[in-house]
């Protein structure tokens, strides 16, 4: 009986191409829309390059830092980090970085601006960058504050051209470094990779900058497999409680947390713990049904006046005994048929937009694709829209008094 519905509705929305165009068309648009949202969701929750392993890792940039009468936020400090976080009870690995920072240079008379970004090398064994010259920096030229770096392409491409960089020297803010290696461009959405040049984290010559507590670091966790990250949670904030203060008179408690990517996105308030995953991702679905609300609306519409035209058609089959139930079940096949195909459609769209965004020469180094996740997402969001808009259309008509069908009014 299903196949013979799905034919039902293939010959119905041949025979009615002009409706059929016009649904496609709003079905289409609205889709492709929330499948662009779906996808940049995707591809900053989800593990990807470089941060391959994100759904083993937590992040800590946000701290704070208080007494009776002053209050510090701001990202942890060297020597907290270094000196009360490292080896906590589930944690495979972790790793001190700097927010990115820009740096200048001079080339053929022309100002270049970088972002840059000062790492550990344990940070190139959670990370998983695509070398395609070279390699990372070793523990010696860390530890010894070596003038080396790692470049990203776009980078090697502005300093050298299309030749290669290895061994080459390139001057940032007046100091000199030479490319040991040249890695895949990250996009700039990766916010705890992206960046166009890597430098050594002992190379960082701020005043004080390995003496504080507070201020200017983030840390990079990656958990053992299959660690409980709220254990690994529980751990950090019991180091919290060992910290010395510099000046305990002003500053006696540190507070904050490592989060997943997730939990910093759902960030509310100032304070560094207030997070709330579930009441994001509640909005998000709020947000996309009422995004398909209008629509659905209007296909309502459009679907009442389709199933109208069809009066005789639920007259007769009424007569010939046809449950109102059976009849619902036709019109939604129908209804989602067309929202499955409108979901192709939107697919197909969102995909090319995708691809154009690459070309924005705003937004470099940007490379969405489209995966599994956002295929699942299509297909949901496609039967959630055919069920909205077909449901109350077919459970209207189906309650015709079979006379009034067959002479083509509506009750």
């Amino acid at each position: 009986m299903f196949s013979n519905y799905l034919k039902m509705a293939w010959k119905v929305l041949c025979r009615r191409k002009f409706f059929t165009f016009v649904s496609l068309f709003g079905i289409g648009f609205t889709m492709t829309a929330l499948l662009i949202a779906v996808a940049l969701a995707d591809h900053q929750l989800a593990p990807s390059y470089p941060e391959t392993q994100l759904d083993r890792m937590l992040f800590l940039d946000r701290m704070k830092m208080s007494g009776e009468r002053s209050s510090w936020y701001s990202g942890p400090g060297f020597k907290f980090v270094d000196r009360y976080t490292r080896d906590l009870p589930g944690v495979e690995r972790m790793s001190v970085y700097t927010r990115l920072s820009e740096a200048t240079s001079f080339l053929d008379g022309r100002k270049l601006i970088f972002q840059t970004r000062f790492v550990d090398t344990d940070y190139w064994r959670i990370m998983q960058f695509a070398f395609v010259e070279g390699a990372s920096f070793t523990v010696d030229d860390d530890r010894d504050a070596r003038r080396v770096a790692v470049i990203g392409e776009g980078a090697r491409r502005r300093f050298f051209g299309d030749v290669s960089a290895m061994g080459k020297s390139i001057e940032l803010d007046g100091v000199e470094f030479r490319v040991v290696g040249v890695v895949r461009d990250v996009p700039w959405y990766r916010t705890h990779s992206a960046a166009d040049i890597w430098l050594p984290l002992r190379t960082q010559t701020a005043a004080g900058f390995f003496d504080r507590l507070m201020g200017g670091c983030e840390v990079a966790y990656l958990l053992e497999p299959g660690a409980d990250k709220q254990q690994v949670k529980a751990a950090f904030g019991e180091r919290l409680t060992r910290v010395e203060f510099d000046d305990p008179e002003r500053f006696n408690t540190m507070a904050g947390i490592p989060m997943s990517q997730l939990e910093m996105l759902s960030r509310f308030g100032h304070e560094p713990g207030e997070t709330a995953p579930r009441r994001m991702i509640l909005l998000w679905i709020l947000g996309a049904l009422a995004f398909m609300a209008l629509p659905a609306i209007n296909l309502v519409n459009i679907n009442l006046s389709r199933i109208y035209e069809r009066s005789s058609e639920i007259g007769v089959r009424k007569a010939f005994g046809a449950a109102n139930r059976d009849l619902v079940l036709q019109f939604v096949v129908e209804n989602v048929v067309l929202s499955v195909i409108g979901g192709g459609v939107g697919l197909v769209a969102a995909f090319g937009l995708l691809k154009l965004v690459r070309f924005i020469p705003q937004a470099p180094f940007l490379a969405f694709h489209l995966s599994w996740r956002i295929f699942a997402a299509t297909l949901g969001l496609a039967i959630v829209f055919g069920l909205l808009s077909g449901v109350w259309p077919a459970w209207k008509m189906s309650r015709q008094h079979p006379v009034r069908a067959l002479r083509g009014g509506a009750s």
